[in-house]
């Protein structure tokens, strides 16, 4: 019964670990669609030139909203990896686990 609860946890975990992934990726995929978007305000405030003109002050307000995001995903960001690492380590007990419950269902004890 060891055997298929380790089994169990490992194939679980190894989801959850996968799962984690793509969440990263997810919001990598994300900040580099800001970082683009910020680098053409940058360029529109640029081309406008006049820093007192309405529409350069309109540039720059959605400019701090998206920067305000990246920070917000960068916290996100730093908050899965941390379960990451923790997943990781986990994975690895289990795994360690596993291969004990394994090896204690599969040795055999001839002649004593």
């Amino acid at each position: 019964m060891g055997v298929l609860i380790s089994f169990n946890r490992k194939m679980y975990l190894t989801n959850y670990i996968n799962i984690l992934e793509r969440k990263l990726n997810d919001i990598t995929t994300q900040q580099m669609n800001l970082l683009d978007t910020i680098t053409q305000l940058n360029s529109q405030i640029s081309d406008i030139g006049n820093t007192d003109s309405p529409a350069v002050k309109k540039l720059e307000a959605r400019k701090v909203e998206l920067e305000n995001l990246d920070k917000q995903l960068n916290v996100r960001m730093q908050k899965i990896q941390t379960q990451l690492q923790s997943a990781n380590t986990e994975l690895q007990s289990a795994d360690q686990a596993l291969q004990q419950n394994i090896q204690r269902s599969f040795s055999y004890n001839f002649g004593g």
